[in-house]
């Protein structure tokens, strides 16, 4: 009867969440039908359903383990004064191991043992859930584990304030999601000082929580822009430059809406990606470029706000950050972005025309030499 009740209230959940998507899906559609001008409110009820209908479809595609795989994780368990009472595997580019366990009896087990028994049984290395217990007692409760990245991502920051300001009107956002990829953005608020902080850091907080809930990268550019022209707070535009890095396939999308160019370090020569778009907050329907490039171990990712270049003489500025970066023989990515900045100020006595950021991504290929 346990299993049969347990059984039950999954399938309620589900039943739940599809419910729920098909009502923000008709409300969206209900919403356009009467209000054809402002397609805003209709595109982020239409993405929530499309975000709750993703939910749905992952929790559905969780299957359990061989018999051979799941008799010997329960063995294997059992030596540690583990129970396990449950075991999901969801199926990706890395997979996703779910395990629903408790201890023997009233002592502890360090949930670092059962993550170890984990990546033993299914041939891989394993990383915990932030959201995990670090003990296991005798209460069951879910610990999930993701498969690691094959690529492994360093980065390393350098930012200076536009002379007389104190305040920095860019911000950035760095975060390893548990999907397997790596974000990195930088937002540059129109001007400087506290107002262009405020407006950009408004734009990065919003796509940290957006990123959070799990929205797709694009989606959530189209979510953000909408609330930001819908806002009567803020009104002035405000750049963004977003890489999102596959680190199982070793893939970089870039995402820009007015920002400079990227700049990718390879073995012996810096290649350039380029944008002509507008930034956040100017036209209703965002205007952005998407461009995908293949990383290698040993690749740097250079991200800049506009005041690195400002400082820069001359009117191809672009290659002259290539000379610039073709130059630096140091390896770890602080170094580099430091490097960067100190050359681009050298250019204008060493005082920043505006607010100036480096963002430098290293990408490391743990297969090489295994």
């Amino acid at each position: 009867m346990k299993n049969t009740y347990k059984d039950a209230g999954y399938t309620y959940t589900i039943n739940r969440l599809q419910e729920t998507a098909r009502t923000f899906r008709n409300l969206g559609d209900a919403y356009g039908e009467t209000n054809q001008k402002q397609t805003g409110f209709k595109r982020q009820l239409i993405l929530a359903a499309d975000i709750l209908e993703e939910c749905v479809a992952m929790n559905l595609d969780a299957k359990a383990p061989d018999k051979q795989e799941r008799r010997e994780f329960e063995r294997k368990c059992m030596a540690m004064g583990i129970s396990v009472k449950d075991v999901k595997l969801v199926d990706g580019k890395r997979r996703e191991i779910l395990v629903t366990a408790k201890t023997f009896m009233k002592g502890c087990v360090s949930e670092r043992v059962l993550r170890e028994t984990v990546s033993s049984v299914f041939k891989a290395k394993f990383f915990s859930n932030q959201d995990n217990r670090v003990i296991i007692n005798e209460e069951p409760d879910q610990y999930v584990f993701y498969q690691e990245n094959r690529f492994r991502i360093l980065s390393g920051m350098a930012r200076k304030c536009k002379e007389e300001e104190n305040t920095s009107g860019d911000n950035f956002l760095l975060k390893k999601l548990n999907c397997g990829k790596m974000v990195a953005a930088i937002a540059d608020g129109c001007g400087s000082g506290k107002r262009a902080f405020a407006e950009s850091r408004m734009v990065i907080e919003l796509m940290e929580n957006c990123i959070e809930a799990g929205f797709e990268e694009k989606t959530a550019i189209d979510l953000i822009n909408s609330a930001y022209i819908a806002g009567t707070t803020f009104n002035n535009p405000v750049t963004m430059d977003m890489s999102i890095i596959d680190c199982q396939a070793g893939v970089i999308n870039c995402i820009k809406l007015g920002a400079v160019s990227t700049f990718i370090k390879r073995e012996n020569w810096v290649e350039i990606i380029k944008s002509t778009t507008l930034p956040m907050g100017v036209l209703e329907q965002v205007d952005y470029d998407c461009t995908t490039k293949k990383l290698y171990d040993g690749n740097y990712i250079i991200m800049i706000s506009d005041g690195v270049l400002d400082n820069l003489s001359g009117i191809n500025k672009e290659e002259q950050m290539v000379e610039i970066i073709n130059n630096i023989n140091v390896k770890k990515p602080a170094g580099i972005a430091k490097k960067i900045l100190e050359e681009s100020l050298k250019n204008h006595n060493m005082e920043a025309f505006d607010d100036c950021t480096v963002m430098v991504l290293g990408v490391f290929d743990t297969y090489v030499n295994v």
